[in-house]
């Protein structure tokens, strides 16, 4: 009777996730990966050592690969299952809000909390895509919840899983590394302003243990970025739009609405921190702190060297400051918050509507069960190559099939591969030449325009005579 009572004071928590996961469950592709996901749902099927090399080759840290690739092995690889897997990490975040949000700020600290993290623009696609990003976002508040409980009842126990969350949020994104130092650092600094050299000596331990331990993963980070140049980040449009991008949405200039709410908080923190000198205010100044402190080293550096931030890489420092908003929230108008969350509906209603929308128009399967009628053992397709993306799906969905990737479109090779009397043309740029393959005396047989996730391509199968 007391858990059924329990269940039902929580009701309308319940209904925002239930309400949250049905949208991410049904606005989510059964079929399509986009170009970072491929790699990851490509290396889960590969055999153990070439799955390693590729982790420790990639720009990004293994923890997550390690996570991912038993459960798409028990899954069968299926896609689907895959991007479910991110589910589990938003309901961490969920049970942050209901239990730690919910405990120390209350119940308008945790719906507001709720709403800004479930129904910002960005979340809706990265709630199921196959990639880390939820993960090392669950990590990383996480590890907030543990910084605030060092600030208030510093335990062993809690010295410990700040630690281990800490450690796990490294393991999982590098930028996830950038928001742990603005963690570190304010605990640090609590304590030294306090005088406590107790909890001075279990930060030197907790840190430490932490480098330690990291330290083995930073060799390999180092020898990634040496490895990697960096060529897929390009010069932002403004020294702010990694950040914006987060929050574009179908209502224009929707994320000036987000990033001034973020900058109004933070200075709302900061001014009550002053006024009152309180824990609270402290600890949410240091969650607030750490995208403002990342931004600005990435614009830095990026003036300086090289872009190095790019939208996604922001997310976990973006959560943190949601989680750190909460003890501003309850001195806000339940009024004014009620208006915010309704703000926070129509984005989130409008982005779930456009990606039901692309969902479907999108004829991704219509592609698959072609190539599973049509396409058998050691067909041989022709791509042309300049788009890597047609490349991966292909490789991906159609592993029955040789690939041959080549710089344009070239009857000859055609005659002079001897092993093949037809072949699959996959032409996503109106490459194929009639008049020469007639000249070589090849016919061809069109199937139609087919697609693959944003790409539409035309099917061809070329004869010889």
């Amino acid at each position: 009777m007391f858990m059924r009572k329990k269940i039902w004071e929580q009701k309308y928590e319940f209904l925002l996730i239930l309400l949250f996961l049905f949208m991410s469950v049904t606005a989510c592709s059964r079929y399509t990966i986009n170009f970072d996901e491929f790699y990851t749902m490509q290396w889960c099927r590969s055999s153990f050592p070439d799955f390693l090399h590729e982790v420790l080759h990639d720009t990004s840290p293994f923890l997550y690969y390690f996570m991912i690739r038993p459960f798409a092995i028990l899954t069968g690889q299926n896609i689907f299952m895959a991007r479910l897997f991110s589910l589990a990490a938003l309901l961490i975040l969920f049970l942050i809000g209901t239990g730690f949000v919910k405990k120390n700020f209350g119940k308008k600290a945790m719906f507001f909390y709720l709403g800004i993290l479930y129904l910002n623009p960005f979340m809706l696609q990265k709630s199921t895509e196959i990639r880390m990003y939820l993960w090392a976002t669950a990590f990383t508040l996480l590890s907030g919840v543990f910084c605030y409980l060092l600030l208030t009842a510093p335990t062993r126990k809690n010295w410990i899983l700040f630690t281990f969350f800490s450690l796990l949020s490294a393991y999982t994104h590098y930028y996830a590394v950038l928001a742990m130092v603005f963690l570190y650092l304010g605990i640090l600094i609590y304590y030294i302003g306090k005088r406590n050299a107790k909890q001075l000596k279990n930060w030197l331990i907790c840190s430490l243990v932490t480098v330690l331990a990291y330290f083995p993963f930073l060799l390999i980070a180092i020898a990634q970025i040496k490895e990697s140049n960096g060529n897929w980040i390009s010069e932002p449009d403004s020294r702010l739009e990694p950040l914006k991008a987060l929050f574009v949405s179908e209502i224009p200039y929707s994320e000036y609405f987000y990033l001034l709410l973020m900058a109004g908080f933070t200075l709302f923190s900061f001014i009550a921190l002053i006024r009152k000198k309180h824990v609270a205010y402290y600890w949410s100044f240091i969650c607030c702190s750490a995208i403002w402190g990342i931004t600005a080293f990435g614009i830095v550096f990026g003036e300086l060297v090289k872009p190095i931030m790019l939208s996604r890489y922001l997310i976990m420092p973006v959560c943190l400051l949601f989680l750190g908003l909460a003890p501003a929230v309850k001195h806000i108008n339940k009024y004014l918050i009620l208006l915010m969350l309704l703000v926070f509906a129509l984005i989130g209603g409008m982005r779930y509507q456009s990606a039901l929308s692309s969902l479907k128009k999108d004829q991704t399967i219509h592609t698959l069960r072609f190539a599973e009628a049509q396409i058998k053992e050691n067909d041989k397709i022709i791509l042309v190559s300049g788009d890597d993306y047609l490349y991966n799906c292909s490789s991906y969905y159609i592993p029955q099939a040789e690939l041959y990737y080549v710089g344009s479109f070239n009857a000859q090779l055609m005659l002079d591969d001897e092993s093949h009397n037809e072949f699959w043309f996959f032409d996503s740029g109106n490459y194929l030449n009639q008049e020469e393959l007639k000249n070589a005396g090849l016919t061809t047989e069109y199937f139609g325009e087919y697609q693959f996730g944003y790409l539409f391509f035309k099917i061809y199968r070329i004869t010889k005579s």
